[in-house]
């Protein structure tokens, strides 16, 4: 069985850290759509080591349409991943509620929460419909008011969803960093 590995978050430290360790150990079929916003050059070197096992996307998760266009792109050009791998966020700034920014927080909402929400409802029942699957969103454990409320509001959803799905085979689970690092994915 191929497995097609989904990795929102790709451009990241910790999506980088995951490819790296990915990259080598995949065998003939595997395929890892990565998807990071205006920095794919980051992958330049990962796409080099190991063509045509990466498939880089340059998509703006702040704009529900460029997630929509994302999501239309993978569904029509691949099978449903096997693994999906939510790590997208803004690069955290750590401030005291009383500078809470709500533009900066409804940016940071669409790129980590809404983003995952539209792609888990379009993957999730594709995965359960083939009996496997496995969703990780990453745990950021930051300080911010707006980091911790979104990851609130992940944890709920991977709860959900892993309620829902484990009986059809879809593994669903908040990981630290550390764990990513660690292998332990």
């Amino acid at each position: 069985m191929s497995n097609i590995y989904l990795i929102t978050g790709a451009t990241s430290a910790p999506g980088l850290a995951l490819l790296g360790r990915l990259l080598p150990a995949l065998a003939e079929g595997n395929l890892i759509l990565a998807q990071g916003c205006g920095d794919l050059g980051r992958l330049a070197g990962l796409c080099q080591a190991r063509p045509g096992f990466l498939r880089p996307y340059d998509a703006d998760f702040t704009q529900p349409l460029a997630v929509r266009a994302f999501l239309s792109d993978v569904t029509d050009s691949y099978p449903a991943p096997t693994h999906f791998i939510h790590l997208a966020g803004l690069r955290p700034i750590e401030t005291p509620y009383a500078h809470f920014d709500e533009e900066r927080f409804v940016a940071e909402r669409a790129v980590a929460l809404d983003s995952a929400l539209v792609l888990c409802k379009a993957f999730v029942p594709r995965m359960a419909a083939a009996g496997f699957g496995q969703v990780l969103f990453l745990d950021r454990q930051a300080g911010a008011a707006s980091a911790r409320i979104l990851q609130g509001a992940l944890n709920g959803l991977a709860l959900s969803l892993a309620a829902e799905y484990a009986a059809a085979g879809v593994q669903v689970r908040c990981a630290a960093p550390e764990a990513l690092a660690a292998g332990l994915f």
